[in-house]
């Protein structure tokens, strides 16, 4: 029982640590988790991982009890863990998808979210959970007799690793980045040369100069620039942790793969891509609410203003200025 009361007490604790993570990025970010389809998963799902942690610790220090007639032991834990894993496990490119689409459909964000697009959210939230629930009782190979001892259910959260989506949803987003940062080499090799940083009234800022060629065909080049400068300044270390998993191979618990910073990493990176393919007037968005905590993705002037203000020059040379 040592080996049971080691393992479950090693899981509580990594339990805990993700919905403490959780809660926090939500609090820190309130203000724009109500804004979008992503921001309501997000809090559906610390809420379900609080739920989970407050249910796995009654079992564990109540051990042994019954609740109208049905006998409740210590192995139930690794039951609700292996429903959340294959759930969880089975979300990340559904969720992904009904983001992209909703930034897609709503873009340039509005201020006031209208009360149909929130009974939406929570009609698309409640459908994407029950539909997981459901296919992890009815269509996947899960079954609750499988395994009666702690080992085995140890032994399958180690190896089930392999079939959650993380894996190659992760490695989608790492592959566009790396190609962005090829096609856009030359703008970001001219902003690293060309950084330079100062202080004024006691606060340091970062100075990157930029070459903007205002040629018609080659306006997206530069907006994409900007989006994957402000990107990749802002995700950079979350990136590189999600580069050593996938070339290391690092296992990772599909139960603690969910979890809202790589739903916010994902957001972030939702929202740049809608901004390139729409080509909008990036500056004219200072006025929208954008549904994202962590990148700021307000770019003033934009290439289209610079073009509208210069029609007749070629190129110019932008200074993108970075302060704390």
């Amino acid at each position: 029982m040592d080996v049971v009361t080691e393992n479950i007490s090693s899981i509580q604790l990594a339990l805990g640590v993700k919905a403490l993570l959780n809660l926090s990025v939500i609090g820190l970010n309130w203000q724009v988790m109500h804004k979008s389809f992503m921001g309501y998963f997000c809090i559906s799902l610390a809420f379900l991982d609080l739920v989970q942690i407050v249910n796995t610790s009654i079992i564990y220090w109540f051990t042994n009890f019954a609740i109208l007639g049905f006998h409740i032991t210590i192995y139930h834990i690794y039951l609700l863990l292996q429903i959340s894993t294959l759930t969880y496990s089975i979300l990340h490119w559904p969720v992904f998808i009904i983001a992209g689409l909703d930034y897609y459909w709503t873009f340039p964000f509005s201020k006031p979210l209208s009360l149909t697009r929130k009974a939406v959210y929570v009609a698309s939230l409640a459908l994407v959970w029950i539909s997981a629930v459901m296919y992890v009782f009815f269509i996947s190979d899960y079954d609750s007799e499988d395994s009666s001892s702690p080992v085995e259910h140890h032994s399958f959260f180690k190896y089930k690793v392999i079939k959650s989506q993380c894996a190659s949803l992760s490695l989608v987003v790492l592959a566009v980045i790396t190609c962005v940062v090829i096609y856009c080499r030359s703008g970001f090799l001219s902003l690293f040369k060309s950084f330079r940083g100062e202080s004024y009234t006691e606060e340091s800022s970062s100075f990157f100069f930029y070459n903007l060629d205002l040629d018609e065909g080659y306006l997206k080049k530069p907006i994409l620039t900007y989006i994957a400068v402000c990107f990749i300044g802002t995700w950079f270390p979350f990136v590189c942790l999600q580069s050593v998993i996938m070339v290391f191979r690092i296992d990772v618990l599909p139960y603690l793969e969910l979890n809202v910073p790589w739903l916010c990493f994902l957001n972030s990176f939702l929202i740049g891509a809608v901004y390139w393919h729409l080509n909008q007037d990036i500056a004219g968005l200072k006025h929208c609410e954008i549904p994202d905590g962590f990148c700021n993705w307000i770019f003033s002037p934009s290439p289209d203003c610079i073009k509208k203000a210069l029609p007749d020059a070629t190129s110019v040379t932008v200074a993108i200025i970075i302060t704390p």
